[in-house]
């Protein structure tokens, strides 16, 4: 895949627009593999390419138009000229109602042949259907057929992704260092839920309720109390490029990976695989901010897996993940990072009390900065399988703790912290010069930033705005409009994948004419030198005179 490409012109379908579009599909290299698959030996010959099909729905999706496929058919076979159809392999044109029905139905086929070759799920669509009806009319599909179904499609969507990011330049692509947002939001379904009343499933049958609490999933509080802002959704796991905090603005931050499940099933192992795609398509990794959600995850499904892949998480926690989070041969996981057995409990508590409101910004500070001095200090790793070697803080030419348990540290008496109460029956930390520390243990809560410190916070905010901006770009309704059902009405979850691949890449494709007309302008050295957003300045209240 070539880097670069020439954007057409923003209005319109033109023949411009129609061979940008083609040549996207053609970089995602995937329409032939389609076809491949489709390729039967009997029978007449499928009259529209696949190419076709995905070209037309990619030119609506840059012409923020709704995903139909009459307007699909509409664009292929009565608005685009000679010379696009012909790059196309459209033959003929609708001039009239029968002759549009026919041409509506030669597109319908094809886009459900094309899920048909990626489609996970055996579920009817289209009708609301008593249990014992929906049950009869299930295809069957074993597990093991299910996931090469999700393989293929998430293949699938990530191919046409990167077909977009194709269109940065080299030094452009280059730029970007690996920082990664990576979030889930809702894509709600042109479908009510299933209706207990009337004992009848919901029309799209592989949504489900979306709560924005929790893991997305529950319509109950631990006080069965029912949560509000539900709806019939499939949930969409998104990862973005994102820079590092204070860095000048090299490129522009595009979506990078996809993934779409019902919401709250397997959030970590979601997630893992959209990170595993970004990876295995050769993008840099790095800092990794994520919410709670994700935070909740387990391990072996999220955590493990993002690091193997070379991610370095930044996460915050719930209430209740506060604190000691783990330990081993005698230090403190605390917070995501490893401390002292001597830490203070105030300073072990110090976030607590501060979600409590038991205490202002200013303490909390200064308890995060105290924090420091009693750190454990890497030694050596983490190595090819996730060990890392870590010391006592007051060992070392420099310690930065004064411990009786390390004589050598109590001198000089400069004003260090010092460990007043040094556990009674020592453990390995404080007998060996180091400990190893395996990849599994506190896994869930490790984090290489300290919690709460200055760093953690502005790498947290910004990867964490960077995602929600975009989720919050490719829902204006003025454009992609994700959030608009009634935009997106083939149901099912292989074409709501495929339409918010769709749009997602033409999220892309105007971030980046943003960002190169913003490059262009005289003053584009502005963007990497931007002033603090400043809303009130003392300057303002000089008295007069």
């Amino acid at each position: 895949m070539s880097g670069g490409l020439g954007l057409p012109a923003a209005v319109g379908v033109s023949d411009e627009t129609v061979a940008f579009a083609a040549e996207l599909i053609d970089r995602s290299g995937k329409a032939p593999v389609i076809e491949a698959a489709l390729a039967k030996a009997t029978g007449r010959p499928r009259p529209l390419p696949v190419r076709a099909v995905l070209t037309a729905l990619l030119c609506l999706a840059l012409g923020d138009r709704p995903l139909f496929l009459t307007e699909a058919t509409r664009l292929l076979f009565c608005q685009l000229s000679d010379a696009s159809r012909a790059l196309l392999g459209v033959t003929g044109i609708a001039s009239g109602r029968r002759a549009f029905l026919a041409a509506y139905r030669r597109v319908r086929y094809c886009f459900g042949a094309i899920r048909s070759v990626m489609d996970p799920s055996p579920l009817p669509k289209d009708r609301r259907l008593t249990e014992d009806d929906l049950k009869a009319q299930t295809r069957p599909m074993t597990r093991a057929q299910a996931e090469a179904a999700r393989g293929r499609l998430e293949a699938f969507l990530n191919s046409l992704i990167e077909a977009s990011i194709s269109v940065l330049t080299g030094d452009e692509l280059a730029a970007y260092d690996g920082s990664t947002g990576l979030d889930a939001t809702p894509v709600p379904l042109y479908s009510r839920g299933p209706s207990k009343r009337a004992g009848l499933s919901a029309s799209d049958p592989d949504g489900g309720w979306y709560v924005r609490e929790g893991d997305h999933r529950e319509r109950e509080d631990d006080k069965g109390k029912p949560l509000r802002k539900i709806s019939w959704a499939l949930e969409a796991t998104i990862a973005t490029m994102a820079r590092p905090p204070g860095s000048p603005p090299a490129c522009p931050n595009l979506a990078i990976g996809l993934a779409v499940a019902r919401p709250g099933e397997d959030p970590g192992g979601t997630g893992a695989r959209v990170l595993a795609s970004v990876a295995a398509r050769g993008h840099k990794t790095g800092r990794l901010g994520y919410d709670r959600a994700c935070t909740a995850a387990l391990p072996e499904r999220f955590h493990l897996p993002a690091r193997a892949l070379g991610y370095s998480p930044v996460m915050d926690y719930r209430a209740d993940q506060l604190g000691i989070q783990a330990s081993s041969q005698g230090a403190l996981l605390v917070e995501g990072s490893w401390y002292c057995p001597a830490l203070p409990e105030p300073l072990i508590a110090a976030t607590a009390v501060l979600r409590d409101h038991a205490t202002g910004r200013p303490a909390y500070d200064t308890q995060i900065t105290a924090r420091a001095a009693y750190r454990l200090k890497r030694k050596d790793g983490p190595d090819a399988d996730g060990y890392e070697r870590l010391s006592c803080p007051a060992l070392g030419a420099h310690p930065r703790l004064m411990c009786p348990l390390r004589q050598a540290s109590l001198s000089p008496r400069d004003g260090r912290a010092k460990v007043l109460q040094p556990p009674a029956e020592p453990p390995k930390i404080c007998t060996q010069t180091a400990i190893t520390i395996a990849p599994d243990v506190g896994a869930r809560y490790r984090q290489d930033l300290p919690y709460g410190s200055p760093a953690w916070h502005k790498s947290y905010a910004t990867l964490r705005n960077t995602i929600e901006g975009l989720n919050g770009l490719v829902k204006d309704p003025a454009h992609e409009a994700l959030a608009q059902p009634a935009r997106r009405r083939v149901r099912g979850i292989a074409a709501q994948s495929i339409f918010t691949a769709l749009l997602l890449m033409a999220a892309n494709i105007r971030k980046i004419r943003a960002w190169q007309a913003l490059a262009a302008e005289p003053t584009a050295g502005d963007i990497t030198n931007r002033a603090r957003r400043r809303r009130a300045s003392l300057r303002d209240h000089l008295p007069d005179g």
